[in-house]
């Protein structure tokens, strides 16, 4: 399965959150989508249901 999807995770207000620059972090577009990837779920529906666009 291609699609990617991302795992939804709650903020914490309490937690400080670090802040970075771009200029420290060159390879960030690389990491990004690896590292917040889950294994996507079969929906059980038929494939082509799955991507079907119903226009009214």
């Amino acid at each position: 399965m291609s699609k990617l999807s991302f795992r939804a995770r709650a903020l914490d207000a309490l937690k400080p959150l670090p802040v970075f620059r771009c200029e420290d972090l060159p390879d960030l577009h690389e990491y990004a989508s690896i590292n917040r990837t889950v294994p996507q779920m079969p929906t059980g529906m038929e494939k082509d249901e799955e991507s079907a666009q119903n226009i009214f």
